[in-house]
């Protein structure tokens, strides 16, 4: 197909045909010589045509010429009859009274106008506040009603309606500013909506930048309180703090250049002719402007824009700042007084000091340190508090031990799940194991219920202390290094942040938390100190005050096995052990020596001594021990289970053993010549009605009965010696009988054999010094006819006989 022949009327010059091929230009020839011709044929018929009409317009145009020229010489006549004064005043007064009329129309519409104007002023303003428009062009809009309802009132008859469209302006006023101080407080307003608010501000009170600033930090200081002092919400005061930041931040910002800048340029032209307020549809500006008067439509704001220069506005900044900081750290600790988690305040603080090296660049003219300084001490102030308050809180186990040793009962608080139970065998492993360790730590150490309520109380306050130790760690594991590199190189005093951040104040709080807990323990081993005392002066019930000293020496244990790591006083935490041992020690021996007393006289004053067939060698002497001795031991033994073995430590079992030697020196002297004394002393027996629970034969058969004195049963006076009786079981009073000579050294040479082997099952690791026991040996020594060889016979003999049987006695060997 054929390409078209250009169109030669869209070409700019005669140049652009010859672009062209030949053939199209021998084209385009031919149709400009048609077009030609056949323009030529039409204008031919259009002049035919209009050739008569040229000719009737000719015609026309001569006769007006000859009346023109008949009017001219009648004006002409008419000028030479005519008065010109006399039109001279009649002109005066038809422009008189021209005026008159069109002020009456003037002032009419004028009125009209800005009424329309003035009642849509509220529509305005009120639309753009709901829409949350501009403010800056509500404030514009509220100054052009201000000014229309001051000229409306100064008419010689003000319209009635005006008082009430004065309320409504008020109203919306207020409302008006009060959308400004909610830009003002919120964070999230942007720079430049920030500036417009500001200059609505002064537009809208006629202040200066000067007062603009004031009232920003005013309304900024107010937020700052409202969200300090709010318990409901607990990012309350960290909002606080980024209130605080964001206020310098923008008044560095805006103050002075930019805030001075946009209320110039409020300045520079009249209010009316801005195009945002003329593009309001509801005002009609473009019909009623040229109503509304020229000092409406040139008014231009007066606003002092030039009376803020930067060292002033750097100084009230900083006033402003040390106003504001001051009342935030007061609600800043009462806000975190009001945290008990320790670790929830660790992340306040942490979040509060990145915010705080994050933006403190940005801030001129601020003392950063004394900023820092105030934050480091409202925190480390509520830490110091909630550590001594957690520390404190150990009286409660405290409490818990004098609650369980007033509501003791005796023979039910004791008691504690055997080992060989049948709940304990048929425990399910099923699941784990964690199950049966507990219920072995259990039984193994002794723990009834009330040891397991005051240790469950215990873990729990550990369980505190812990978390208040990984606290410390946290912040000295913490990390500014990032954060400090964002710093002013220049300020030497925040050179090293990580230093006092992550050293100083853990180590501030560490030596508090240490001496809290010293108190804390302190006040804990007073509490069972006391009552270890009093158990030791208590003589009411010996057996249940061992089972509370039991008791008591278990929490210690507790205690001591689960010491905080921040605690470290073992001298003050092992004050009321020894004396705890003790006293279980004395109510341990009780029994058994009671009856190892009864047992001594009776065996005192026989007539024989039936173990005397079982000595060997040469001379004859004793190689094992009287039944007497025997049972004594095998009895401690038996009491000894009965307190628990998790109690017989080798601490106790020295103390024991030591109670044992002094309490028997006295029961296992030599025999005394006269009938009846034994060295000249009589045996303390303690209370002779306790009877035999292993040997009830024994508890009948002999028993000591009242002197003429009156003295208590069992109570041996040394004078009364010779005069004592045996009571049989029926009623029958025995004279004690005088033993031979040979039967009495016989009873002394088994005695100190009984004794070199007491010696021997009381030998404890310390080095003891020479006691009581270890005189009466020497004492009987020195009574019979032995000589040396002898005494060191019995003495291996009773060591090895010792060897042979001290595994019958496991806790006492031990």
């Amino acid at each position: 197909m054929a390409a078209e022949a250009p169109d030669p009327k869209s070409f700019q010059s005669w140049e652009d045909a010859f672009q062209y091929p030949i053939a199209a230009v021998r084209g385009m020839e031919r149709q400009l010589r048609n077009d030609i011709d056949s323009n030529r044929e039409k204008l031919r018929s259009l002049v035919g045509h209009s050739y008569r009409d040229l000719l009737g317009t000719a015609d026309s145009i001569l006769a007006m010429d000859s009346q023109m020229q008949e009017v001219e010489s009648y004006l002409g006549g008419i000028g030479l009859r005519c008065n010109s004064r006399l039109l001279e005043k009649k002109a005066s007064n038809l422009r008189a009274w021209n005026n008159r009329t069109k002020s009456r129309d003037n002032d009419r519409h004028a009125l009209a106008s800005q009424m329309a104007v003035l009642r849509g002023c509220p529509e305005v303003v009120l639309r753009l506040l709901e829409s949350g428009s501009s403010v800056l062009l509500a404030a514009k809009i509220l100054v052009l009603s201000r000014l229309l309802h001051k000229k409306l009132s100064q008419r010689s008859d003000p319209p009635p309606y005006l008082e009430i469209l004065r309320q409504r302006l008020a109203s919306l006023r207020r409302k008006l500013l009060a959308r400004i101080d909610r830009r003002f407080q919120s964070l999230e307003t942007p720079i430049q909506v920030l500036l417009q608010a500001m200059c609505a501000f002064s537009l809208a009170t006629s202040s200066s930048a000067t007062d603009v600033l004031r009232h920003f930090h005013h309304v900024r200081q107010s937020a700052m309180s409202e969200l300090g002092t709010g318990r409901h919400n607990d990012r309350g005061i960290f909002k606080a703090l980024s209130t605080f930041i964001k206020t310098l931040r923008d008044c560095h910002d805006l103050v002075p250049a930019q805030l001075a800048r946009a209320l110039e340029r409020l300045k520079s032209i009249p209010l009316l002719q801005g195009s945002d307020i003329n593009s309001l549809l509801e005002l009609n500006l473009d019909i009623h402007q040229r109503w509304l008067g020229e000092d409406i439509c040139n008014f231009i704001p007066y606003i002092r824009h030039d009376d803020l220069q930067k060292p002033e506005a750097t100084r009230l900044s900083k006033h402003w700042a040390s106003e504001a900081y001051a009342p935030f750290l007061k609600d800043l600790g009462d806000n975190i007084r009001d945290v008990k988690g320790p670790a929830v305040i660790l992340d306040l603080r942490q979040e509060m000091l990145e915010l705080w090296f994050t933006n403190q660049r940005f801030l001129i003219g601020v003392d950063v340190a004394e900023i820092l300084d105030g934050l480091r001490a409202a925190f480390n102030q509520r830490f110091r508090e909630l550590f001594h308050w957690h520390s404190a809180s150990l009286s409660d186990v405290a409490s818990a031990v004098e609650s369980l040793l007033g509501k003791w009962q005796s023979g039910v608080s004791e008691q504690c799940p055997s080992m060989w139970d049948d709940a304990f065998t048929t425990i399910d492993t099923a699941s784990g194991s964690r199950g049966l360790k507990e219920a072995l730590s259990t039984r193994a150490y002794g723990r009834s219920s009330p040891v397991r309520a005051v240790s469950t109380a215990y873990a729990s306050w550990s369980e505190s202390i812990r978390e208040l130790e990984e606290v410390v760690r946290g912040m000295r594991e913490k990390k500014w290094a990032d954060n400090i590199d964002e710093m002013d190189d220049d300020d030497d005093s925040l050179e090293d942040k990580q230093v006092l951040l992550s050293e100083d104040d853990p180590r501030l709080l560490q030596e508090t938390l240490d001496d809290a807990l010293k108190q804390a323990f302190q006040k804990l081993h007073e509490a069972i100190q006391s009552h270890a005392e009093q158990l030791r002066d208590e003589h009411s019930d010996s057996l249940e005050a061992g089972h509370k000293a039991c008791f008591l020496l278990r929490i210690s244990r507790e205690i001591t096995t689960q010491l905080p790591p921040s605690y470290s006083d073992p001298e003050k935490r092992n004050s009321s052990v020894a004396t705890l041992q003790s006293r279980i020690a004395s109510s341990t021996m009780q029994q058994p020596l009671s009856r190892f007393g009864r047992r001594v006289i009776k065996s005192s004053h026989q007539n024989r001594l039936p173990i005397h067939v079982l000595w060997e060698g040469h001379p004859l002497l004793p190689v094992l021990p009287t039944p007497d001795m025997f049972r004594l031991l095998h009895d401690l033994v038996k009491s000894m289970t009965v307190f628990g073995v998790d109690i017989w430590t080798s601490q106790a079992s020295s103390i024991l053993k030591h109670q044992l030697r002094e309490e028997l020196a006295p029961i296992l002297p030599r025999l005394p010549e006269a009938r009846g004394q034994i060295n000249g002393h009589s045996p303390k027996l303690g209370n002779s009605s306790i009877q035999d629970q292993d040997h009830p034969e024994e508890n009948h058969d002999w028993r000591l009965v009242e002197g003429e004195d009156g003295g208590a049963e069992g109570d041996v006076k040394p004078e009364d010696m010779a005069d004592a009786q045996i009571t049989k079981p029926n009623g029958e009073a025995k004279e004690l009988e005088e033993p031979s000579e040979d039967v009495v050294r016989q009873i002394r040479i088994q005695r100190l054999f009984d004794i070199l082997y007491l010696q021997n099952a009381t030998r404890t690791r310390e080095s003891d010094a020479a006691d009581a026991l270890d005189s009466t040996q020497a004492a009987i020594v020195a009574d019979i006819d032995l000589t040396d060889r002898d005494v060191n016979r019995m003495k291996k003999d009773a060591e090895g006989y010792w060897e042979r049987t001290k595994l019958l006695f496991g806790l006492l060997a031990s």
